[in-house]
């Protein structure tokens, strides 16, 4: 009976030591997600350059997701506004960008490109860490 007190005991730990990791895990963001958001920045400035209508809006489309994630993040994190302020912002202009890109004004796509790779910078200023 001993034994088998233990043996539950060891697992129990186990599975706090695992499930308390996990937690602490989802405190920061996912490394992956903001390398696949840099890319596909890089990726939509290119395909407004050449003025590649699908590309740009299929670009635009995935940081739309990619930021609602990183919103999601800092508004469940609960002690980090200006993140949560600066992610909705990066949402919206990429939403703007497919809305340029669809009435095929790629200048105006440029413009909110630029504007979204600054605010992406400005809050790496403040959260990212080295």
């Amino acid at each position: 009976m001993l034994q088998g007190t233990r043996k539950t005991w060891v697992v129990l730990a186990l599975l706090a030591a695992v499930f308390g990791g996990v937690r602490a895990a989802d405190t920061e963001l996912d490394m992956d997600l903001m390398q696949t958001i840099e890319d596909t920045n890089k990726s939509l400035a290119s395909n407004i350059a050449t003025q590649n209508g699908p590309g740009s809006t299929s670009d635009a489309k995935e940081l739309q997701a990619l930021f609602g994630k990183v919103e999601a993040h800092f508004v469940a994190k609960g002690d980090a506004p200006d993140a949560v302020e600066l992610s909705r912002k990066s949402r919206e202009l990429s939403e703007a960008i497919v809305k340029s890109v669809g009435a095929k004004d790629f200048g105006a796509a440029s413009d909110s490109a630029t504007t979204l790779s600054r605010t992406c910078r400005t809050c790496h200023t403040f959260y990212k860490k080295s």
